[in-house]
């Protein structure tokens, strides 16, 4: 199993208060993973399905960061913009754009509000998508969280993570989800030791999430 992301490498899970329900602006993050020594960090704001779904407000407009108007003017810290992207429902559509835009850089994850077949077909709404989709796909994210887990078994998970392997999408050890015990431990490591690629990514939904929250999931690997 290959980290992709190791110690100050960066962090491909955040979310922002520009885009979706982040507490701190892109701005704001940037400086702070400046202070952090990282190499590089990706913006993943909700998909505007989730947007919709949970009814987050449009603070600006997405195309100001197509159009090159941003650019990181406070450190060398490499600065991605990217997507968490939903999964729709069994049949494996998704939501991959933010305001209509889709990025490079997509994670698919499943949320209750968004997913919109019956939980229990999950697994073959994940194996759809990657069938369809597979090759646009940087990561899967929360794989293991229980609100889809406690949807499927063991041989659910490996199935899906064979799957993933074989595309070259890396699989998600999801730091707030472990913190926060949302997570399905032993699914968790069962996923990990399949594993062929892996990313250790915060989540941070806050600038304390941000700053800390990673190492806690290089101490769970380390264990």
């Amino acid at each position: 199993m290959e980290i992709i992301n190791p110690g100050n490498a960066g962090d491909f899970h955040i979310h922002s208060s520009t885009f979706s329900d982040g507490f701190n602006s892109i701005d704001e993050i940037v400086k702070a993973a400046g202070e952090l020594d990282y190499l590089e960090i990706a913006f993943t704001d909700h998909s505007q399905a989730l947007s919709d779904a949970y009814g987050m407000t449009r603070k600006t407009h997405y195309d100001i960061l197509s159009a090159g108007r941003w650019e990181n003017i406070y450190n060398n810290v490499k600065v991605t913009f990217g997507v968490e992207a939903d999964l729709l429902n069994d049949n494996g559509d998704i939501c991959d754009d933010i305001q209509g835009i889709t990025p490079d850089f997509i994670i698919l994850s499943a949320h209750r509000k968004v997913f919109n077949s019956e939980p229990s077909r999950i697994k073959s709404g994940y194996l759809n998508a990657i069938a369809r989709f597979g090759k646009t796909f940087n990561m899967l994210g929360h794989l293991c969280t229980r609100q889809f887990a406690d949807e499927m078994d063991s041989n659910d998970i490996l199935e899906i993570v064979e799957v993933a392997n074989e595309n070259d999408i890396a699989l998600e050890l999801n730091c707030a989800n472990l913190v926060y015990d949302k997570t399905d431990l032993i699914k968790l490591k069962l996923m990990i030791k399949h594993a062929r690629l892996l990313y250790v990514n915060s989540d941070a939904h806050t600038m304390n999430e941000f700053i800390g929250i990673r190492q806690q999931g290089f101490q769970f690997l380390e264990k």
